[in-house]
């Protein structure tokens, strides 16, 4: 059998299983409990634990910013308030990273007052430590900051000034270590930056004059800054978003010269090229909003367009290049400033404002068209199971079912969690395929060895309850 139609029978066995399992899709919003949430506000950050939702900071309805927060666990739906005990001085528009273990605060503002301070928050222990301010960058409004595995990075922003300065944060010695500036963009606040992996892609913002549709690639581990290609580029912008496919960094939407972008575009830092994206479908034109990588498509929820505030979104799939409406059956109310998170298989947003309200209030989305795990029988099986994955060998699309019973340690709505890693010949741990609440079913999952070399690997599903491994041989 060649090749060729080797790739035609798995394609189309993924088409004629994507076409079963529609009949047991699901789309649906989830209100978060308001019970112990945070006050009403928006500007504030946010971050995904791995099993729950921090908030902290932002501006209240007051006009006064905050140094509240609270942690929400989604599997209880229950929120347990933050300590202010240590905590930095209240602030808003500052950034905050999760770094494995603890909350990372910088910078923001309060009352006028530009912060160059921060916090690290640890949730196990409902307690604050201070950052060191040695050497740290100056302090300002909008920066943007991203989490490497080992060091957040802070970068750009206003403070009076338009900044294109920044730092390297390490948590494990408190310690900063400036960026260079050399090749570094223009100020700006207002931009975006993503984290491939290895490096940290800044683009879009603003400086008073200049809506920029620039950017530079940042080297954390020499220092040093590449410039972007802007042929293709998106017009530029401020107040859109942008996100890391896992290859590639997909920007949308925004403001400039009184125009609301419902337009953007796909960047491969490999090529250094721009793709234009498909306005097709897409949501209306708007600014603050935010967008989630499920790792398989993109999700925009919410925003703004001068006049409406939006409670409407919709998902992206870079493969296709198409756009799909969301629902709105149940969806929270439309807002802005809002954030949201993916917590594996759900985007939870909360928070934000309008014009007259403040909200504490927010939603769970989930979608199985999106999630990548589909449910394939809609039936419940009496026990646990890990099948052989088909094709096998493969190349390099291959499918694995499973099976997840009603057991023991099941949280809300008869939720469990489950785990399946992907594991190669030495042991190594190369990807996470599922990493979320599960109800009792029989599933299946895709995975896609594009960027894998031949080889044996191994797949583990794990519970509380169960665990097992399976052997599968990828050939190019």
């Amino acid at each position: 059998m060649t090749n060729t139609v080797k790739y035609i029978l798995i394609l189309l066995f993924i088409i004629y299983t994507s076409i079963i399992t529609n009949a047991f899709s699901q789309e649906t919003w989830t209100s978060t409990s308001t019970n112990n949430a945070p006050t009403p506000r928006d500007r504030h950050a946010s971050v995904w634990t791995g099993t729950s939702l921090i908030v902290w900071g932002g501006a209240q309805s007051s006009g006064l910013s905050t140094n509240t927060g609270g942690v929400y666990n989604y599997s209880t739906d229950t929120w347990t308030p933050t300590s202010t005990t240590g905590a930095p001085t209240s602030r808003l528009a500052h950034i905050g990273v999760w770094t494995g273990n603890k909350l990372a605060i910088w910078g923001g503002n309060f009352q006028g007052n530009y912060l160059s301070t921060g916090g690290l928050y640890d949730p196990s222990t409902d307690s604050w430590a201070a950052v060191n301010t040695a050497n740290s960058p100056a302090g300002g409004n909008y920066s943007t900051a991203i989490w490497t595995g080992s060091k957040m990075i802070v970068w750009g922003g206003y403070n009076g000034t338009y900044l294109n300065t920044g730092g390297q944060f390490d948590p494990a010695s408190n310690t900063w270590t400036q960026t260079s500036t050399t090749n570094a963009p223009t100020g700006r606040q207002y931009h975006t930056a993503v984290w491939t992996g290895s490096k940290m892609i800044v683009w879009g913002g603003y400086n008073i004059i200049n809506y920029y549709n620039t950017g530079s690639i940042y080297d954390p581990a020499t220092n040093t800054w590449t410039t972007m290609s802007t042929v293709n580029a998106p017009t530029g912008r401020i107040w859109h978003t942008a996100i890391w496919t896992g290859s590639k960094m997909i920007v949308w939407g925004g403001y400039a010269n009184s125009v609301y972008n419902n337009t953007g575009g796909i960047y491969d830092p490999a090529t250094d090229t721009w793709t234009t994206m498909s306005a097709f479908n897409a949501p209306p034109g708007r600014d603050w909003h935010t967008a989630v990588w499920t790792g398989s498509k993109m999700i925009v929820w919410g925003g703004y367009n001068g006049v409406l505030y939006y409670n409407t979104g919709c998902i992206y799939d870079p493969v296709s290049d198409t756009w799909t409406n969301m629902t709105i059956s149940n969806a929270p109310d439309a807002r802005y400033h809002h954030l949201s998170v993916w917590t594996g298989s759900r985007m939870i947003s909360w928070g934000g404002s309008t014009a007259s309200t403040y909200f504490n209030t927010g939603g769970i989305y989930y979608n199985t068209a999106v999630t990548g795990i589909t449910n394939v029988t809609g039936q419940i099986p009496e026990k646990f199971s890990l099948s052989q994955n088909y094709p096998n060998p493969f190349n390099p699309y291959t499918i694995i079912r499973f099976g997840i019973p009603y057991w023991e340690g099941y949280s809300k709505e008869g939720l469990g969690f489950v785990t399946m890693k992907i594991y190669d010949n030495r042991g190594r741990e190369v990807q996470t395929l599922i990493n979320q609440y599960l109800t009792p079913g029989t599933y299946q999952i895709t995975f896609d060895a594009s960027t894998y070399s031949t080889g044996v690997y191994y797949y583990k599903i794990q519970t509380t309850a169960f665990s097992e491994t399976k052997r599968m041989l990828l050939i190019k």
